[in-house]
């Protein structure tokens, strides 16, 4: 076997506006992680292709023609693994024939596609695809239904969405229902008649006495009526709680957006730092809405990748197809959160009996915009649903937020710097502050003082400001020396193993202070994970724990005036002087020797004389005097050997010439390449 063959996918048509954007990035994605994993070996010894096709999405993504297109691209090329489009619906009959279509004991099929042994697809949660699939589907609408209703505090569910008539939904409707949930399905004809959509959903809540006590979850809906059903709701009872799908299309779908709205997404809803890296690592300048729709459809690049990652660990070794498909079905159920877990890029997975039991949820709010801020900007909702020892229970949200007054004394020779806060909580703990820990405060030059200003009780909550002053430890890179960026930043997570801490909306992290020696780049926040590996017991068994802290980082680039005024000017004047000798008369050569040893031992005292990071390593500033070393070196060279040799002066002394300012330039181009490199650029994750 030459190659594995990958099959991923996306659709154009489901993109709308957004679609050229997105659908380049993901084919850059592809690039990257194609030509990473071959560079580190490929899939157990082999190279992998990855084929990423378009396939058509027709009125609500259960079209038939798109299954048949799919099955197609499937079966004209002997693929080892496949992404399989999630977006189709109707009868779990249908969705299992499709499935079992397409099965192969020499492929690993990926879905978010729930199978269940009976047609009671909304109640049951157990997997039978009778196949080599793998899902990541999500709890079934009842079960989130009774989440949502307890962590709103609401009675009943209201469910608005484009169910199509071979819907099971649809069928239990009267199941449903004695669970206190109602279903308005928004058929064809309603898509363009806007008043009688109106007409009939009034009618729809005015039968069912809908109040504020009710919750309003708005489904599979196409984007152009979103807005429509949205203000219907609106105009029939303000005080009503919407929900609805994943924010990260949210704000390409509605046109406007007066009132908060709830949305149910991953444990991902803010975008990882990691995930950040790698579209810069793309070379993606990516909107804020982009970069959400980019992560909700990350799940399927983590494939490649997650079967890259255990067949190194296990050291999977290519033999056959069947042979290879067998030994990753067993790692891939090895990865099951107690002996190992797959840390991803945008999420995270681990896989039980071919489930995904590493999904959880967060309930999401879109909160309105302030009056100088442009983007909506999305929060956890107060409640939310946690995981504790395999136990589900609801947890209060750990709010936070930092004004800056001042960053003081920023060492890269020590790595630390000093920071003086504002720090703004609100928790169920009385002293909010103990509520959660800085991560990274310095153990070299310890300073930490806390001091509490304000303190109010609202309901079973507490807020609180204090002013704290710190020392801080971070990952200097002293390569680019004196022109070097550093990035900066302050840990935070929560004292308990439990904690749901809300991110800062970069959009609120402050940017707005002076640094003494540097200038601002830009500011960024967000979720840095860590996968340890915990030992709890006596046998010293190992677990598998992924930690995640908030970063509030802000990359800084140190102000250089006084460093060329005090090495670039000197240095520049001594090149000159090294020139010069190079047009010295031959009967002369005496004092050109003496220039050059002047010019040398200059350099010398110059270059101990400025400050250089430690530990030492070979940073820009080191690499400009080795320049001027080598070429004075091979100046005094040629004096020397022209001295004993003045027949061969012009010969010698001529190309001399042309290559010092020649090389120059060339030096000029290197330090800016070098500059520009990825390599020495600072991260907020390392």
């Amino acid at each position: 076997m030459n190659k594995i063959k990958i099959l991923l996918w996306y659709s154009s048509t489901k993109l709308g506006e957004a679609a050229s954007t997105i659908i380049n990035f993901e084919k850059k994605a592809v690039s990257c992680i194609q030509k990473q994993i071959n560079l580190n070996g490929g899939i157990g010894g082999i190279p992998v292709e990855i084929d990423f096709y378009d396939i058509p999405h027709n009125r609500a993504g259960h079209d038939k023609d798109a299954w048949l297109y799919y099955k197609n691209i499937f079966n004209s090329s002997n693929y080892t693994f496949a992404r399989s489009p999630g977006a189709f619906a109707g009868l779990s009959k249908y969705k299992l024939g499709y499935l079992e279509s397409i099965a192969s004991d020499k492929t690993i099929i990926f879905s978010d596609l729930t199978i269940p042994k009976s047609i009671d697809v909304l109640k049951s949660n157990i997997i039978d695809m009778r196949s080599n699939a793998f899902t990541d589907a999500e709890k079934s609408l009842a079960e989130r239904s009774k989440i949502n209703l307890e962590l709103l505090k609401k009675n009943r569910t209201f469910y608005i969405a484009n169910f199509g008539a071979s819907s099971s939904v649809l069928a239990q409707k009267e199941d449903l229902e004695k669970d206190e949930i109602f279903i308005f399905d928004i058929s064809p004809k309603l898509h363009e008649d806007s008043q009688k959509l109106q007409k009939d959903l009034n009618k729809f809540f005015e039968s069912h006495n809908a109040d504020k006590n009710d919750l309003i979850n708005m489904g599979l809906v196409p984007n152009t009526i979103k807005q429509s059903i949205i203000n219907c709701i609106q105009n029939f009872n303000k005080d009503i709680t919407i929900m609805t799908g994943s924010a990260g299309s949210a704000y390409l779908d509605y046109q406007e957006i007066n009132y908060p709205i709830l949305f149910r997404e991953d444990a991902n809803f803010d975008v990882y730092l990691s995930m950040e890296d790698f579209i810069e690592k793309i070379g993606e300048n990516l909107s804020l809405k982009e970069k959400q729709i980019c992560n909700q459809r990350f799940t399927q690049f983590e494939i490649p990748l997650l079967i890259k990652k255990i067949c190194d660990r296990d050291k999977i070794t290519f033999s056959s197809q069947e042979e290879l498909v067998k030994k990753v079905l067993m790692s891939i159920n090895e990865t099951d959160g107690s002996k190992d877990i797959y840390m991803g890029v945008s999420k995270d997975l681990s896989f039980k009996d071919n489930r995904n039991n590493k999904k959880t949820a967060a309930l999401v709010e879109l909160a309105l915009p302030s009056r100088d801020k442009s983007d909506v900007v999305k929060t956890l909702y107060k409640n939310q649903l946690c995981i504790v020892d395999e136990q589900e229970k609801i947890n209060s949200v750990i709010a936070f937020n930092i004004d800056v007054e001042r960053i003081t004394n920023v060492s890269i020779e020590e790595g630390i710097f000093g920071a003086e806060f504002y720090l703004d909580i609100t928790s169920e703990n009385e002293n909010p502050i103990n509520s959660i820990k800085f991560n990274n405060l310095s153990s070299l030059n310890p300073k930490h003082e806390v001091r509490r200003l304000d303190h109010i009780q609202i309901d079973n909550l507490y807020s609180a400001r204090y002013v704290v002053t710190s020392n801080f430890d971070f990952n200097p890179i002293a390569d680019n020396y004196p022109f070097d960026e550093q990035f900066i930043y302050i840990g935070i997570s929560g004292t308990e193993k439990d904690s749901q801490i809300q991110p800062v909306p970069k959009e609120y992290l402050d940017d707005e202070f002076k640094i003494d020696g540097w200038s601002m780049v830009y500011a960024k926040c967000g979720i840095n994970r860590k996968k340890n590996w915990v030992a709890l017991n006596n046998n010293l068994e190992k677990i598998p724990k992924i930690g995640e802290e908030i970063r509030l980082g802000w990359e800084l680039k140190r102000k250089n005036s006084m460093t060329l005024l005090k090495i670039g000017i000197p240095l520049f004047f001594l090149y000159i002087l090294l020139y010069y000798t190079l047009f010295v008369p031959l009967e002369n050569i005496e004092t050109a020797f003496n220039n050059i040893n002047l010019a040398f031992l200059s350099s010398i005292a110059l270059y101990f004389s400025t400050e250089r990071p430690q530990p030492l390593k070979m940073t820009t500033i080191d690499v400009i005097f080795a320049f001027f070393y080598i070429m004075a070196g091979i100046s005094l060279i040629s004096i020397v050997f022209v001295e004993f040799y003045p027949d061969y002066y012009s010969a010698v002394i001529n190309p001399l010439r042309f290559l010092l300012p020649a090389s120059i330039i060339g030096l000029g181009l290197f330090i800016k390449k070098r500059l520009g490199s990825r390599k020495y650029k600072p991260s907020i994750t390392k």
